[in-house]
């Protein structure tokens, strides 16, 4: 960690030195469109070809960097939630640094490395496989793309919801750099910084950037006795440990964070025609735990006590004290939730005779990260996990397109991934059948491997029947393979005989899968465009990754959808405003969730489950509305809308989901909107208001739904001033976020059944005040 961070500290350094003697070149057509007050474009590549958002017949929404940083955006999630019907949030019941993704309410909320992302994540064109450490932080990003539907074509490995596509700034002549700084609420501080170093003219350059933040928890454990003045009796020679280690009570916090990042990339302009880019990136993520507070509990294993704290505070009675059952060792968790991580990329473009280019994309990565949490939020024990992954993932992607005249654009590939995971750690499951937690007394370990393969061929053809019609032809085949390997061991890493039947268990699965996309577009105007297509996704099957016994090693099927979408993009007020447009119908097929009742694949009635199975088929339907408006140079409005309607047609009757319940983390409706507005001061300064608005409605985060994993819409509002000095070179700025300090859950998890009788929630963020000071190099 100290020498990650001094490696951090050196780069800051050298981006201020390197910046200070370089010269800053702007992009001359963006900056006119700036200058006369037009909407700027955004350049993308959904469709393997540079090609602006509005003459992309898909539902995208683009971010560059300079809209990134005028709402004050952190980590990608800030970035993906500013489009319509996306959510993502950091994920719940002791998943650390994981997130929860949906697009149109399809994605994934489990990091398990066994179970597929719905929603395909992105590094500069490189796949990620994980949803451990997907929200990343905005380190040098140069814009993100996020594309909705299914992209299974474009995208393929399973992209079934869509796919969030964050890119790096590239290497160039250009200083293009930056250092920034901040302070604010929770002992808040961040350094970051970049630049690019030219290191043989015209030829060979280099990017470095590197970051840090901290944070301190903004949910606050409390010593029960200490806080309530009453003593902590759990049953007979169960009386717990109570320490306090300030005068407030508290033992320690949740939900800080503690970032250190780097990155690294050169380009490499070997000829006119053949350019390679390799990156490199490092992460040190030792966060702590999630916020966690409890909700609800039962008297069969809290007893008289009342672990709960008042309904709108920021407090515990956490000790992170693992006492399994009477007669075991205590054990202690860790307060935080590390995660580490490395990555290097390589991407080789060659031009080809005849027309014709060839892309390489190579990727490598490793991570590790730990999850701990005392599963009730409480001074009492009634389920604990110690979880550890390993994963390490290889993807090679091979382009290669081409043009027929002007009438025909094609591109045709390959992709491979292959991914090693090894999950292992502690479980303890003491049930709550007594005071204090007891009565099951399970405590074993797990030491389980698993492997996943895929390897795909794509072609996607763009015909130009004429200069305003344009007709898209595409496919991919996909071979899927997966084992896994599960164990259930003892303390002394025998096999553990209550679940003895686990003991080198191996579930395999193996599937092939076609998708295809035809679309139609048509250029009304020059500034009108308008699309139609039906494009299909899929989301591979597998093995139940979380079996208590041999019955329950069973496989899921991969999930399916069809959407049939159509849209318009279009200009107007001389490129002053902007209104794109999609409404869809989607086939949903096979959901892949996870129950926690599984009767039908059980040894006994009520045995413990939390197996992923597919509980049915759905019609999902909605719209997405996007603006964007600048009457003036000065003054600039944005916004967007999402409506979502998601209706089961089928449902397993084993599943306990029946017709009318709702997917997982899937708002029927989402809202972001926001305004700015420049004022010119004397000498050429400026200060800038700025105000976001974001809203989404209610959601359940199990796939039964009740009232006990619902949780109701919310609205938040940040609110950001900054100002420029004369030379446009130093912004100093004041973010708050959360402005009305609402109270919000962020996820909520029910486990009311035997043997836990418990339910657990995770507090959004307070409100927050974050000050930074940043100074671009001409």
């Amino acid at each position: 960690m100290k020498k990650i961070k001094a490696w951090a500290t050196t780069i800051l350094g050298l981006v201020w030195w390197v910046g200070g003697a370089s010269a800053w070149a702007a992009d001359e057509e963006q900056q006119v469109k700036a200058d006369s007050g037009q909407l700027q474009e955004v350049v993308v590549t959904a469709q393997f070809r540079s090609e602006k958002v509005q003459d992309t017949p898909i539902a995208i929404t683009a971010v560059d960097a300079a809209a990134m940083a005028a709402r004050g955006m952190s980590d990608l999630a800030d970035a993906a939630n500013h489009a319509p019907s996306v959510f993502i949030a950091p994920a719940a019941y002791g998943f650390g640094q994981s997130a929860s993704v949906t697009i149109r309410g399809i994605g994934q909320a489990d990091p398990h490395i066994a179970l597929e992302p719905g929603v395909g994540i992105y590094i500069d064109d490189v796949y990620y496989g994980m949803l451990s450490g997907s929200i990343f932080e905005l380190l040098d990003a140069d814009r993100v793309e996020v594309l909705r539907g299914p992209q299974g074509t474009l995208e393929g490995k399973n992209s079934i919801g869509g796919s969030v596509k964050l890119f790096s700034t590239t290497p160039g002549p250009e200083a293009n750099a930056y250092v920034e700084a901040g302070y604010g609420s929770f002992n808040h501080y961040l350094a970051r910084g970049a630049s690019n170093i030219t290191l043989i003219p015209d030829t060979l350059y280099a990017r470095v950037s590197a970051g840090t933040i901290h944070e301190d928890g903004y949910l606050t454990e409390l010593d029960y006795t200490c806080a309530t003045g009453l003593p902590l009796n759990l049953g007979p020679g169960l009386s717990g440990s109570n320490r306090h280690l300030t005068s407030n009570c508290s033992i320690g916090t949740e939900g800080g964070k503690s970032v250190v990042a780097a990155r690294a990339s050169l380009r490499w302009i070997a000829s006119d025609r053949i350019t390679d880019t390799l990156i490199a990136d490092v992460t040190n993520d030792n966060s702590e735990n999630p916020a966690e507070k409890l909700l609800s509990q039962s008297s069969s294993w809290a007893g008289t006590a009342n672990f709960m704290t008042c309904p709108t505070c920021y407090t515990n009675y956490e000790t992170n004290q693992g006492r399994p059952f009477p007669g075991s060792d205590t054990f202690s968790f860790s307060r935080t939730s590390p995660l580490n991580a490395w990555g290097v990329s390589n991407s080789l473009d060659i031009v080809l005779p005849g027309n014709m280019s060839l892309r390489s994309i190579t990727g490598y990565r490793q991570e590790h990260t730990v999850f701990t949490q005392q599963g009730d939020a409480s001074a009492a024990d009634i389920v604990d996990q110690i979880w550890s992954m390993q994963t390490r993932q290889f993807t090679e992607e091979v382009r290669l397109l081409g043009s027929v005249s002007t009438r025909l654009d094609w591109t045709v590939g390959a992709f491979y991934y292959d991914a090693r995971g090894f999950s292992s750690g502690r479980i303890a499951l003491p049930g709550g059948f007594t005071p204090g937690g007891g009565g099951l007394g399970l405590d074993f370990l797990l030491d389980d491997p698993v492997r996943t393969r895929s390897k795909s061929g794509f072609a996607h053809f763009v015909v130009h029947a004429t200069d305003r019609l344009d007709l898209t032809l595409a496919g991919r085949y996909t071979n899927d393979t997966k084992d896994f390997t599960f164990n259930r061991l003892g303390l002394d890493g025998k096999p553990f005989p209550p679940l003895s039947s686990l003991e080198n268990v191996t579930g395999n699965f193996a599937g092939n899968r076609f998708d295809y996309r035809a679309a139609i577009d048509y250029r009304v105007t020059d500034d009108l465009l308008t699309y139609a297509d039906v494009a299909t996704g899929f989301k591979g099957g597998g093995v139940n990754p979380r079996p208590y016994f041999a019955s329950q090693v069973v496989n899921f099927n991969p999930e399916t959808l069809t959407t049939y979408e159509v849209g318009l993009k279009s200009e107007f007020l001389d490129h002053h405003a902007r209104v794109n447009l999609a409404a869809y119908y989607s086939k949903y097929k096979d959901i892949q969730l996870q129950v926690l009742k599984c009767d039908n694949i059980s040894p006994f009635p009520d045995a413990p489950c939390a197996a992923t199975e597919n509980v049915g088929d759905a019609d999902v339907k909605g719209f997405e509305f996007e603006t964007q408006v600048r009457p003036t140079k000065h003054w600039s409005f944005d916004a967007s809308v999402g409506y979502m309607d998601f209706r089961y047609t089928r449902t397993n009757p084993f599943s306990g989901v029946t017709i009318g319940m709702q997917n997982i983390y899937a708002p029927k409706l989402t809202i972001s909107a926001g305004t700015q507005y420049v004022f010119d001061l004397p000498n050429g300064m400026s200060i800038t208001p700025r105000i976001d608005y974001s809203y989404r409605s209610e959601i359940w985060t199990l796939p039964v739904n009740d009232v006990t994993n619902h949780i109701g819409g919310r609205g938040l509002a940040n609110a950001r001033i900054a100002w420029k000095d004369s030379s446009q070179l130093w912004e100093a700025a004041l973010a708050v976020t959360n402005l009305t300090n609402k109270f919000y859950y962020v996820s909520e998890n029910p486990n009311l059944g035997p043997p836990y009788y418990v339910e657990i929630g995770t507090p959004g963020r307070p409100r927050e005040y974050f000050f930074t000071v940043k100074r671009t190099f001409p």
